[in-house]
């Protein structure tokens, strides 16, 4: 399951708000790597939500980390590309922070001890759903893919569904 939770370009693509900061994505690929690849990082997730648990923003938890590295901090002291590029960290954050299951909170809080972020965004940890809702929404979901294409395409469908989620519960350990 650890592998749904990394963040990619993709993910970007993926996110209407986000989708607006896929040229700094181009523009800058190596330093897109690096901050993937560090909010990728087992631990800088535990920095992120451990921030946040302690009344900091997320970013607090990793911004000596996104500033010590030398491809990102090339793009964040470029007067033409550093402002937007900085956005794009805060967005990467928040898919971040989306993707191990918290949530935007609308307010923003001093990221402390940075060079280049002087405010960030605040999440909280989403509820779990509970197991009516999760229901509804699972009855809501297949309901939408009956009305997906002619009869052939919902049959190819439904078998695919199927055997993705027997692959996702193998590889979770779990019985089908």
């Amino acid at each position: 399951m650890g592998i749904l939770r990394e963040l990619s370009a993709e993910d970007f693509d993926r996110d209407p708000h986000a989708a607006k900061y896929r040229g700094e994505i181009d523009a800058h690929p190596e330093a897109f790597n690096r901050l993937f690849a560090l909010l990728n990082d087992h631990d800088n997730k535990h920095r992120l939500t451990g921030a946040e648990s302690y009344g900091f923003p997320a970013l607090s938890g990793v911004v000596r980390f996104i500033e010590a590295d030398p491809s990102i901090v090339r793009v964040l002291e470029s007067s033409q590309d550093g402002c937007r590029f900085r956005q794009a960290v805060k967005v990467a954050i928040r898919l971040k922070m989306k993707k191990i299951g918290w949530t935007k909170t609308g307010k923003k809080g001093a990221v402390n001890g940075s060079c280049y972020f002087t405010k960030a965004e605040r999440y909280i940890k989403k509820p779990p759903l509970d197991k009516e809702e999760y229901k509804v929404r699972a009855l809501a979901a297949l309901e939408a893919v009956t009305k997906i294409g002619d009869e052939h395409e919902r049959k190819q469908t439904g078998r695919e569904l199927m055997e993705a989620l027997a692959a996702t519960r193998r590889a979770e350990g779990r019985p089908f």
